[in-house]
């Protein structure tokens, strides 16, 4: 009986130490970010509590969400603006694509194209 109770002991301390040590795994929805640069007309804005979100439509006709966030513009370096729609813009920054194939962008650096 005690080999047993020392077996179940020794098992479930094995399986609480490997299960403290083990890394996330990434899910189909989360992405390794890197810097992409999307240049278009902007064709929809949508105001939130610290910038908004442009969509843009680059040559090809592919829809892009930008966020552009004060916070996130001072922490790159760039300089937050308002953009209208119609305005052709440039916007870089680390990217995603939604489960729906579109492009989001967070904005390190926006600027206007003329």
């Amino acid at each position: 009986m005690k080999k047993i109770l020392t077996g179940i002991t020794a098992i479930f301390i094995l399986s609480a130490a490997s299960s403290c040590s083990s890394q996330k795994v990434q899910t189909s929805n989360e992405q390794q970010l890197s810097e992409k640069e999307v240049v278009g007309p902007i064709t929809a804005i949508e105001n939130g509590k610290d910038g908004y979100m442009a969509t843009l439509t680059d040559k090809k006709g592919q829809h892009a969400v930008v966020t552009i966030s004060i916070v996130n513009l001072q922490k790159s370096g760039g300089t937050f603006k308002r953009y209208a729609v119609g305005d052709v813009i440039r916007a870089k920054g680390n990217f995603w694509k939604d489960d729906a194939g579109i492009l989001h962008i967070t904005a390190s650096s926006i600027e206007q194209v003329k």
